[in-house]
């Protein structure tokens, strides 16, 4: 069972970062044409709009490299859709420094904030590792990564160098269980590994629970007064509820984090609404956010959100907020990648 969270994560992380490795300004991502006519697209918007609306946060997640020309050209096409479709909050997804140097982003931030939508960074923590593991002809071809800390100077010194934006929030994306063995951006100073069989207290895959905890619970500390949301996948809590580990819960992660976001791994509307049962349960009122990813085909069968078409999609979503609803600690949904919305809004 846990074999099959962690794969449906892991093809989670995967369609995570594919929305980042497209050509910078976005022109080589394929886009279904607008097909749809006004009227179509206007009632769609009003849809998602409707099932959104419980939601006290309603985020809009997105990569600077697969936002189009055309809205990095005109901020307030981007920001008008976003609009329509009920969005109060952005979730900008930076991968490496270079994602804050991408064309546009800096205009379209800008004009984001003067429009009142509050905007957060978005850090995997894999991504932010200062040393690899390897051989010196891998590390030729590899190079090493930067850390969460050296991260943080330079969005303070994009917003230094913005006119007048900051962002309203830091979100990490806590991933222990990514560095395995195998995995060559596990830090080369990490004595431990994550594994299927290293699990329980004091072994291996509870020790890498513990620093991560340590390691972002430190690095609030950094963030003079910028709110840090910590998003974990949805099996976390399972795995602490079980005993497999000692830490990981959602109330660890809330002693130092204002919210706790769950990356919801669920391919079919139930398994969405039954993946953040327990963190739901657990959570302090109001501190809870689920991101959910829409998938890019119907052929894809874990890790993200099938959908039929709009109709089964809006309908699908909005059971699911109004299920999450209930409970007290749910305070509002991510919802991504915007490339993937943008093209199911358009289909004929």
């Amino acid at each position: 069972m846990f074999f099959l969270k962690i794969f449906a994560f892991a093809v989670f992380c995967a369609l995570f970062a594919a929305g980042c490795t497209s050509s910078g300004t976005g022109e080589g991502i394929v886009y279904a044409p607008p097909r749809a006519d006004a009227a179509t697209l206007a009632k769609r918007s009003g849809e998602l709009a409707a099932a959104l609306a419980p939601c006290e946060v309603r985020g809009l997640a997105f990569y600077p490299e697969n936002l189009r020309k055309l809205h990095l050209d005109s901020p307030d096409e981007f920001l008008n859709l976003a609009g329509q479709f009920g969005f109060n909050r952005f979730y900008v997804c930076l991968t490496s420094p270079d994602s804050l140097e991408h064309p546009g982003l800096p205009v379209l931030l800008e004009a984001a904030e003067r429009a009142g939508y509050p905007v957060e960074a978005v850090l995997p923590e894999s991504n932010y590792v200062i040393g690899r593991r390897g051989n010196w002809l891998l590390k030729l071809f590899v190079p090493g990564g930067t850390t969460l800390e050296k991260m943080l100077e330079h969005i303070r010194e994009f917003e230094a160098e913005s006119k007048g934006f900051r962002f309203s929030g830091i979100t990490v994306i806590a991933e222990p269980h990514l560095f395995t063995m195998s995995n060559i951006h596990r830090p080369k100073e990490q004595v431990y590994a994550w594994s299927e069989s290293t699990y329980g207290p004091g072994l291996d895959n509870d020790m890498m629970m513990k620093l991560t905890l340590d390691k972002l619970e430190a690095f609030s500390t950094m963030l003079g007064g910028t709110p840090l949301t910590v998003a974990i996948p949805d099996f976390y809590q399972e795995l602490a509820e079980d005993g497999k580990l000692t830490c990981g819960s959602v109330e660890d992660f809330e002693k130092f984090a204002s919210k706790v976001m769950i990356l919801n791994a669920g391919n079919k509307p139930t398994e969405a609404i039954e993946a953040v049962r327990n963190e739901l349960r657990g959570a302090r009122p109001d501190s809870l956010l689920v991101s959910v990813t829409l998938a890019e085909h119907t052929s894809v069968t874990t890790g993200a959100l099938r959908r039929r078409n709009w109709t089964d999609f809006t309908r699908s979503l909005g059971h699911a907020i109004s299920d999450w609803k209930q409970s007290p600690a749910f305070d509002g949904i991510v919802l991504g990648p915007f490339s993937q919305i943008e093209t199911l809004y358009q289909e004929k």
